[in-house]
């Protein structure tokens, strides 16, 4: 395979020092009577794409913001039909039409009980991978194949609502001026939710679940941190007219969360587990290793986004992913050790990713999405995975954010395919337990329990707290990177357990 680097979402490409997971016209502005008659239309039904600019009432949170949402047919049949659902845009805080800052964002109705169905925020990973490949690829009511959608019968989207949102700034359809760090990324999740539950208020009430995966494990943890810090100063601050969010749950699948548990364990998945690298290779970057580790911890004292820090974080990736990707894998495919890719080009060993450009530059997709002729989708975004790789975001250790989310009664899932080594699960695992939270002591003593059945060896679950759990970990063996891709019928099952705080046995 020649010497590969990593790329959004761990997709090795043959493009220098790149890594996987680091991997409309014119707008009409309306009255406050006006927006409102527009507001009570959607969802509801749109029959075409409006453009405008909101003018909130008195007491909603956002004054003015930039909407397009367009009501999308025939792209996305399932099992039941076409799909209810909309598509648009928000503007995000700062955007003006000279200097946009626009979030795409789809949402797939539930098909029952819509209207009070908790709400799945789902968003990709890389940084950089559209978050419009979840419901694509497992989520949704439609599958992406070579040859464009069929129904998907182990859609979630058949109990809960599904929201797509392409993030950060510059995925897939969003587009403007872009952020390079996930905790801004995170204060713009927070605004464009705002402003969604302005356009949809009906959902404002319903329970949220933050899915995602991958570089997810960057993106979600801080999302959630903004959502908790926000709601706790909109309950002291009676002025205050922001929606306070009804955040229930996490759902994160093979994420990069902690570097130094992930980069401590990774040889013994590489080397130990599997065979990955031959033994010469092995002992080469078992040598590397404490360079790594020490370039992590001098890393970690200053967490901050000045560019002493910064440069700090660039030299720990630059000497860690060398661990991970600089030697030769003999075709075995890092993101699943049960496969292997002797391609030229390795993305045709993904093909999910060249389905997803093809359906989203499709000009009947874009029209029926209401995508201006001017943006271009991408799938996997070199320019978000280079602002982020500048400041080094991706060692940063945001596994910490998970104790006080914890504490605060947020429950958080994480389910890991066995077979992946781009976000290997031995060290998912370790930073698991070493979380200081109230379910510590238990989650340590906990069994691995088989699951679906005793005798089964598709899963093993470890869950400490009533129902589902508080904090749950999931060990799929027959996954690699993707299992909502890979076992879509299992994840619909761990989905609609875990949302309904179902116990697993």
């Amino acid at each position: 395979m020649g010497k590969l680097a990593n790329n959004v979402d761990g997709l090795p490409l043959r493009i220098p020092k790149r890594p996987f997971w680091t991997l409309a016209g014119a707008l009409l502005t309306l009255t406050a009577i006006a927006a409102a008659a527009v507001c009570a239309s959607i969802g509801f039904r749109y029959t075409a794409s409006i453009g405008f600019r909101y003018t909130q009432h008195r007491g909603t949170a956002p004054s003015k913001f930039y909407a397009n949402v367009t009501q999308p047919r025939g792209i996305c049949a399932g099992v039941r039909g076409d799909a209810a659902s909309y598509a648009g845009y928000i503007g995000l805080a700062g955007d003006a039409e000279d200097t946009p800052r626009r979030s795409f964002f789809w949402l797939f109705e539930a098909e029952e009980d819509a209207r009070d169905a908790p709400v799945i925020l789902t968003v990709g990973g890389g940084p950089g991978t559209t978050g419009l490949s979840r419901p694509v690829s497992g989520q949704g009511p439609c599958s992406l194949t070579a040859n464009g959608t069929v129904p998907n019968p182990d859609r979630v989207t058949e109990k809960y609502n599904v929201l797509a949102l392409d993030h950060p700034i510059g995925t897939g359809f969003s587009y403007g001026r872009m952020v390079n760090n996930s905790r801004d990324g995170a204060l713009d999740v927070y605004d464009f939710l705002q402003k969604f539950y302005v356009l949809f208020p009906h959902l404002a009430k319903n329970p949220l679940v933050i899915s995602g995966g991958s570089y997810g494990g960057k993106h979600v943890p801080n999302i959630a941190t903004v959502i908790q810090e926000q709601n706790r100063a909109l309950a002291s601050d009676s002025t205050s007219s922001a929606v306070h969010i009804n955040l229930e749950s996490l759902m994160i699948s093979n994420p990069t969360s902690d570097p130094m548990a992930h980069f401590r364990w990774l040889l013994y998945f590489y080397c130990e587990l599997h065979s990955v690298y031959d033994a010469p290779t092995c002992a080469a970057m078992y040598a590397k290793l404490p360079a790594c580790l020490d370039l992590i911890e001098l890393s970690l004292q200053d967490a901050g986004l000045s560019e002493r820090a910064s440069s700090a974080r660039r030299a720990a990736r630059e000497a860690c992913l060398y661990i991970a990707w600089g030697g030769d894998t003999h075709g075995v495919m890092v993101e699943d050790v049960r496969r292997r890719c002797d391609e030229e080009d390795t993305m045709e060993c993904f093909p999910l990713f060249k389905w997803l450009e093809q359906y989203f530059r499709d000009p009947v997709t874009t029209r029926a999405l209401g995508i201006p002729p001017f943006i271009n989708f991408t799938a996997l975004s070199g320019p978000v995975d280079e602002a982020f790789a500048a400041t080094g975001d991706e060692m940063i250790p945001t596994h910490q954010l998970y104790e006080p989310l914890l504490t605060d009664g947020i429950r958080v899932l994480h389910y890991i395919g066995a077979q992946d080594g781009n976000c290997a699960w031995p060290g998912v695992f370790s930073f698991l337990t070493r979380l200081r939270t109230p379910f510590q002591r238990e989650f340590l003593g906990a069994p691995d329990v088989p699951w679906p059945t005793a005798d089964s060896d598709a899963a093993t679950v470890r869950a400490v707290g009533a129902g589902a759990g508080n904090m749950t970990y999931m060990l799929i063996s027959g996954s690699g990177h993707f299992p909502q891709q890979e076992q879509s019928a299992l994840v619909k099952d761990i989905t609609e357990r875990w949302i309904e705080n179902r116990a697993w046995f």
